[in-house]
């Protein structure tokens, strides 16, 4: 541990509206097209085509999207049309009108008319056009055995309720997540917390996230994977879990996933250091890689000071899907605060080798104010698509409240763009530019820090439009007057995790 919505249903709808199968921001609110007669002279699609059509293909600027959804339909009947995209950031429902022109059946939605051409062989329905100002393409067929997804229960990914987590008056806190996607509705998420009620220890937890067919999420029971080892380096905690998929061995093991964290021997917030940890399955059991840990050493470092914060808040890249791994975390030293990108061969962690190193550049970086800042406490993931590498990192200065100044109360997304070098451009020159905020007035808390990206199991995004991400909250005193419940550091157990998605620029 270290430093420390209500959303409205309208802005939610813009904010997604690229994912979904028809872009309009309408909204809707059951399956009943069709329910009432159709207008006079309404000319409708054949008897028999009327019906379901499921989504076979769809892209935006070329890049394919489809995977990305649970479940995506359109509706036709009597005139009415009705649409349902379900992917990881929720359920987004549409309704509006249809009729049929020649060839074409156009679907109304608000103010705007697709126009679907209408493959009466194929029994398809094809849109190419410009949607939100990107080129879209998307393919329905007619599915007469489709049976839509129902569904009680859950939490949506963007709202004001945590995504998980004990009541705040049993005294655990909840912070510091690092999810990816495995497939489309499956979340692995990582986190600090403690493991004992008001005992301030990090433990890195973890839980399993299913989407079902409201696009609600359902978290299973909290695991504790990771903990400290008495004695070591990580003697007093262990957290700020980053993990990423790929191909590992050691001691003639192989194993799939691999955990970078935070261990530490202090009290103090001073001294981290970074470890790494390997497991078969996401769930563990984890094991500590003690030959090469710590793998960021900073008692061993020239940069070493007793009162200086130290290395962490890692995370982690796959470079190539497989042992190559991107490792950026956080320096607080004497010189500053700053990122720090290291590029390992991991295959074969009894012969691992640091292939190359350096300073992330704070070029460009700025706070959501505007004003100058630095990189701290990020999280990074990487776009293939688009060429980019993401990065949203807390703002300075902390927000003051209660006597508290060290838990931040805003987040920038930056990003650059690497063109055809692709992560090799980190090595060399380069500025970041700012891809959008998030703050109070985004999520209606007062403070939001600790933010992860919401990835791919080998930390690249899932869809370069979106990028996802899960933050911890923690209340202000004047919203939750009993900051210290069982001596505890003041409102810390009221850190909860929470979603958001931010649209790409």
């Amino acid at each position: 541990m270290r430093k420390g919505k209500f959303v409205k249903i309208a802005a939610f709808a813009v904010m997604l509206c690229l994912a979904f199968s028809v872009a309009g921001c309408g909204t809707g609110n059951s399956d009943n097209a069709g329910n009432d007669p159709p207008p006079d002279g309404q000319t409708l699609l054949p008897v028999g085509t009327e019906g379901y059509y499921t989504l076979v293909q769809k892209t935006i600027d070329g890049y394919d999207v489809t995977s990305t959804f649970v479940q995506n339909y359109l509706r036709l009947h009597n005139g009415k049309a009705y649409t349902v995209g379900i992917d990881f950031t929720g359920r987004e429902e549409q309704e509006g009108t249809y009729r049929v022109a020649d060839t074409a059946v156009e679907v109304v939605m608000g103010v705007k008319t697709y126009s679907y051409t209408f493959d009466a062989a194929a029994e398809t329905l094809t849109y190419t056009g410009k949607v939100n100002r990107r080129q879209v393409s998307m393919q329905y067929k007619y599915n007469k055995n489709f049976t839509a997804s129902t569904a009680d229960g859950g939490v949506d990914f963007v709202s004001q309720t945590e995504l998980f987590g004990e009541p705040k008056e049993e005294n655990f806190y909840n912070y510091c997540p690092s999810a990816i996607m495995e497939g489309n509705n499956i979340m692995h998420i990582w986190y600090c917390a403690n493991k004992v009620s008001g005992n301030v220890t990090d433990y890195v937890a973890y839980r399993k996230g299913e989407l079902n067919g409201a696009g609600k999420w359902v978290f299973g029971e909290k695991q504790i994977v990771l903990a400290p080892t008495a004695g070591t380096w990580d003697e007093r905690h262990t957290c700020d879990p980053s993990v990423v998929k790929g191909d590992f061995s050691m001691g003639g093991e192989k194993y799939a996933y691999l955990m970078a964290y935070l261990g530490c021997k202090t009290s103090d917030n001073t001294r981290n250091e970074v470890g790494i940890a390997v497991a078969k399955e996401p769930q563990g059991p984890w094991v500590k890689v003690d030959a090469l840990n710590p793998i960021a050493n900073f008692y061993a470092s020239p940069e070493y000071s007793e009162k200086s914060w130290g290395y962490g808040q890692p995370s982690l890249i796959s470079s190539d899907n497989a042992g190559k791994v991107l490792l950026l975390y956080s320096k607080g030293v004497t010189s500053g605060t700053f990122a720090y990108l290291e590029e390992w061969d991991f295959y074969d962690l009894d012969h691992a080798k640091k292939l190359r190193e350096t300073r992330l550049s704070d070029n460009g970086v700025v706070n959501a104010s505007g004003e100058k800042d630095v990189i701290n406490n990020a999280d990074f993931a990487y776009d293939p698509h688009l060429k980019r590498m993401y990065c949203i990192k807390e703002d300075f200065g902390y927000p003051t409240d209660g006597g508290v100044d060290w838990i931040a109360g805003s987040n920038t997304l930056l990003y650059i763009d690497l063109g055809d070098k692709g992560i090799d451009a980190l090595f060399g020159t380069h500025r970041w530019e700012v891809g959008g905020q998030i703050t109070r007035n985004t999520t209606g808390f007062f403070r939001n820090h600790n933010m992860g990206i919401v990835t791919d199991v080998y930390g690249k995004l899932c869809d370069p439009y979106k990028v996802p991400v899960v933050y911890t909250m923690s209340d202000s005193k004047e919203a939750y007057p009993d900051w210290n419940l069982g001596g505890q550091w003041p409102a810390l157990h009221t850190y909860r995790i929470h979603g958001w998605v931010l649209d790409v620029k």
